[in-house]
């Protein structure tokens, strides 16, 4: 039995200029059964003392100091071991939820979903923004065209499917949820901007020589495609990366 809905995982890393903001849209969401794990990956900044003050303000906040810096797969599976939640949620430290994100996706829990995700906003420091929406029916096959599932909207049913842990590998994200919907799960969109993703020029998915290099891994090594169907979806996902930038 789950004492609470909706455990969120948060990896903060030298994260203090950004990481209140994004605390705070999760204080203020309209539904309040949810616990925040706030994993500090060996901040050298004041990320560790922003924590600690949020937390003596609120117990649903559950700070994680971690010994050793191990990078965002390290810290977010630090928090999914200790998650309580039936659901679990991700949001990282510069990011963003809208007020009503949890309600919506709990309705679509009890609705029968697996997993659910949402459409969401990319932002720019100038002010500019593009909304991304998310498509229907996503499955295994649609995911493996490219990640059409922003982590930051979705989430998944522990108590359906069990805990699912990260890889350092690049695409962390994207790896989990293939490894999730290859389960064949029942999936749900909300059509609605439930989050905001911030556009950082130091964001690692924007090497993008590395992450084309990251993603013919998961194809090749990690979901043990052929040869050929890496390729296909390779190209797929090459030109699917370019027109969301378009």
């Amino acid at each position: 039995m789950y004492k609470i809905d909706f455990s969120i995982v948060m990896p903060a890393f030298n994260a203090e200029l950004t990481l209140a903001e994004s605390i705070q849209s999760v204080l203020g969401q309209t539904l309040g059964s949810f616990e925040l794990l706030i994993v500090d990956d060996c901040s050298t900044d004041g990320t560790r003392d922003l924590i600690l003050s949020f937390a003596a303000a609120d117990q649903r906040i559950r700070p994680i100091f971690l010994q050793e810096n191990g990078g965002v797969a390290s810290a977010r599976n630090a928090a999914i071991r200790c998650a309580e939640g039936r659901y679990i949620a991700f949001l990282d430290a510069d990011d963003i939820w809208l007020e009503n994100k949890l309600v919506r996706q709990l309705d679509a829990f009890s609705q029968g979903a697996d997993v659910v995700y949402s459409d969401f906003v990319r932002f720019h420091k100038d002010g500019s923004e593009k909304i991304v929406v998310s498509p229907d029916g996503v499955d295994f096959k649609k995911l493996l065209r490219g990640n059409c599932i922003g982590n930051l909207t979705a989430a998944y049913d522990v108590s359906k499917l069990g805990k699912f842990f990260q890889e350092s590998i690049g695409h962390e994200d994207y790896f989990m949820w293939l490894q999730i919907f290859r389960k064949g799960v029942k999936s749900k969109r909300v059509p609605e901007k439930l989050a905001m993703y911030r556009v950082l020029n130091t964001s690692v998915s924007g090497n993008k020589i590395k992450a084309v290099g990251w993603t013919w891994n998961i194809y090749r090594n990690k979901i043990g495609l052929s040869l050929f169907s890496s390729c296909y979806h390779f190209v797929i996902y090459v030109f699917g990366a370019i027109m969301k930038r378009i």
